[in-house]
């Protein structure tokens, strides 16, 4: 790579100002609640850009920007369901969310359905999905540091985890909200100054012309309708109900800063997605014939752009990596320790803390076996792993924050039920050409409907916090005359 000695200047400062975050946020944690939601601290600038940062992972700099490279410009339509799952999470989870203040998301399951069965059976579907999605953060990650620097992929996989793990354990949720903040600057900033970088050194009417010559479909509809609608709808209904998200809300001060976040957020996403599309379209111009769609970021990055702008690409890519997978050990740690070993053993709360950063450092481990064998590409590996949240996830917790009559059985039946048929259809080679979202969540809503109307509720205790009674009318005095 070109200028490498000012790609390990920039990685060296950021690994400083890593260390100085994760040290000054450690100083603040002295609880569970401190590690795993920051005590509801966060503002909305930093919050916005923590959700941004978390939701822009390897699936957008490595994944999206490798499918653009692909296919051209018609898998921007995938955003639109994206921002659609934002817009229902915000009117339809999240004030209720705040209003509950817990840790955890199936602490709050726990809550709604007065159930530890639900709990337990949540958290465990959490840890399955989530294994999934950090074997592609890994394989991500292996694959920038091998095609920048030659790095045998394991190296590259080790590095990854070694950079979030820093500040992952050391300052928990405080720690990652504001790295994820410092992240999103990153992506935004350089993706501002790499895309006229490059429209200058190709021209933007050259763009379309050479992709077309390349391969024709790109610059139509390389997807069919229904392959669009099915990552669409997969993207909407994880979005509204991934807990890695959700969790994100326990860590900001109301729901103000909740609402404000999300717009904040909404800017830097539209920022990086229209230059995401654009850099793939003109990575495929520059260089037509990549051994693999994954690496077209990298190469954008190691032979097109200038050095400190590549390098900080780079980084701000290795950030959005290490700012998903910090966010979802915290999630996957915490499901285990705070919502199934809880339920076995009576911890003290700073056992439990402690504990928690131990099952950071085994949950994040684990996923590597897996990228080790490079499954699929990386955007494809991420739309599994949201397919399988939403399946499970999204009449659990949407539909059951806004309907009372949804029972603790109904929501058992409807998580197995809907992550069992994702899974299977995803197996089945997407029989009729369906994204496994659409039957998964389909049943899920179906069977969620079904057993509720069947079984009997939580009882009007549990419901209170989240369907409170409304306010009594206050008749007007009337006047004297």
């Amino acid at each position: 790579m070109p200028g490498q000695s000012v790609f390990w200047g920039v990685t060296i400062g950021y690994f400083v100002l890593l260390i100085v975050i994760s040290v000054w946020s450690g100083a603040k944690t002295r609880t569970v609640r401190d590690y795993l939601t920051a005590s509801g601290s966060i503002g909305s600038v930093v919050g916005g850009a923590s959700l941004a940062a978390t939701q822009m992972s390897a699936g957008t700099f490595v994944g999206t920007l490798g499918i653009h490279y692909l296919t051209g410009a018609s898998f921007g339509m995938v955003v639109i369901g994206l921002w659609a799952g934002w817009i229902v999470q915000v009117l339809f989870v999240a004030p209720k969310f705040a209003r509950f203040g817990g840790k955890t998301v199936p602490e709050f399951i726990r809550a709604r359905y007065n159930s530890r069965a639900a709990s337990v059976i949540s958290a465990v579907l959490i840890i399955v999905a989530y294994t999934v999605y950090l074997t592609a953060q890994y394989q991500a990650g292996g694959q920038i540091f091998h095609a920048i620097l030659g790095m045998p992929f394991l190296y590259g996989v080790l590095i990854t985890i070694g950079v979030t793990l820093l500040f992952v354990l050391i300052g928990g949720m405080r720690a990652t909200a504001y790295t994820d903040y410092l992240h999103a600057l990153l992506m935004a900033g350089c993706f501002v100054a790499a895309v006229p970088a490059v429209l200058m050194q190709l021209g933007p009417d050259a763009i379309g012309g050479i992709v077309h010559q390349v391969q024709p479909s790109m610059t139509g509809w390389f997807y069919s309708s229904n392959a669009l609608l099915g990552l669409g709808l997969a993207f909407l209904f994880a979005q509204a109900t991934t807990p890695y998200e959700l969790a994100r809300l326990y860590t900001m001060k109301n729901i103000r800063t909740v609402r404000r976040a999300v717009g904040w957020s909404f800017l830097f996403q539209a920022i990086v997605f229209l230059s995401v599309c654009v850099l793939g379209m003109a990575t495929r111009a520059i260089f037509p014939s990549l051994p693999t769609p994954d690496i077209a970021s990298t190469v954008l990055s190691a032979d097109v752009l200038p050095p400190i702008v590549g390098a900080l690409l780079i980084i701000a890519v290795l950030g959005a990596i290490a700012s998903s997978v910090s966010g979802i050990m915290i999630v996957s740690a915490s499901a285990l320790t705070n919502d199934l070993l809880r339920e076995v053993w009576r911890l003290s709360d700073r056992a439990q803390l402690w504990l928690t950063r131990a099952a950071v450092l085994v949950l994040g481990i684990i996923p590597v076996f897996l990228a080790l064998r490079q499954l699929a590409l990386v955007q494809f590996v991420v739309a599994l792993q949201a397919s399988l949240v939403a399946s499970f996830f999204f009449a659990t917790v949407v539909v059951g924050l806004n309907w009372r009559r949804a029972t603790a059985a109904g929501s058992i039946a409807s998580m197995c039920a809907g992550f069992v048929v994702a899974l299977a259809w995803f197996v089945a080679g997407k029989p009729a050409g369906l994204d496994p979202v659409i039957p998964g969540v389909s049943v899920s809503l179906v069977v969620f409907v079904v057993v509720s109307l069947r079984t009997r509720g939580p009882g009007e205790q549990a419901l209170t916090t989240f369907f409170p009674p409304p306010r009594p009318r206050v008749s007007p005095v009337p006047s004297e005359r």
